[in-house]
């Protein structure tokens, strides 16, 4: 069993539920579900949490920032009723609502991802954000030189294949790939063993050391725009 209690079972209970996602067997597995999956990876979000108290911008999760297996089926063409991984956020509040700059933890049957950002901003956010960059361009070239050299990308998430309206002239920026994108997300996979003996917990605090100046460059732009929902 690793520190938080994740074990090989917790992932062999996600490839059951892909195989079986249906309410029948949810509720047979309720239990082991909350106590090999929910439980270890609220414990998790409280180690990164008390990690990152004296960070440049702290970040606070726990059980309160996790979401709901439940999926809203109601408007989808996808009429599963629960979702096949776990996952949840760190907030600067320590509230799942806050609508900020966000890290995000997903633990798949695979391992999963950790990713930090700003996912699907509005467009007036948006256009915001990508001013601070035309604007602060040298600036922006040392944050994206911060994250490379920690070896970490950014996710290419529904790019705009033309301009966006109002920037044709910047077609040329240094910067036009970002001027593209809708999503300003920096993402990593994770295997399962970073689960299974705790590293999750060093794989978010580097993310977070690599990301938090692009966070707080976003947030200078944005004031607290949206990120992870």
């Amino acid at each position: 069993m690793s520190t938080f209690g994740f074990t090989d079972r917790s992932f062999q209970i996600l490839e059951e539920l892909h195989d079986n996602n249906n309410r029948e067997w949810y509720h047979e597995h309720k239990g082991e579900i909350r106590t090999l999956l929910q439980d270890p990876f609220a414990k998790m979000l409280d180690v990164v949490t008390d990690k990152l108290k004296n960070a440049k911008r702290p970040m606070v999760g726990g059980k309160q920032t996790m979401f709901r297996l439940y999926r809203d089926v109601r408007f989808s063409n996808d009429k599963r009723p629960y979702k096949e991984h776990v996952s949840g956020l760190l907030t600067p509040s320590g509230n799942k609502k806050d609508d900020t700059a966000l890290m995000y933890a997903h633990l798949g049957a695979d391992g999963g991802f950790i990713g930090s950002g700003f996912y699907r901003l509005e467009t007036k956010v948006l256009n915001q954000f990508r001013d601070r960059i035309i604007e602060d361009a040298v600036e922006f070239r040392k944050v994206i030189r911060k994250i490379k050299k920690a070896g970490l990308e950014f996710a290419e998430i529904e790019p705009l294949k033309s301009m966006p309206r109002g920037y044709a002239e910047y077609a040329e920026h240094e910067h036009v790939g970002f001027l593209k994108m809708r999503s300003l997300v920096i993402t990593q996979p994770q295997t399962r063993k970073v689960w299974l003996d705790g590293t999750i917990v060093k794989q978010l605090v580097a993310m977070h050391k690599a990301t938090v100046d692009f966070l707080l460059f976003g947030l200078d732009a944005v004031g607290e725009g949206g990120a992870f929902r």
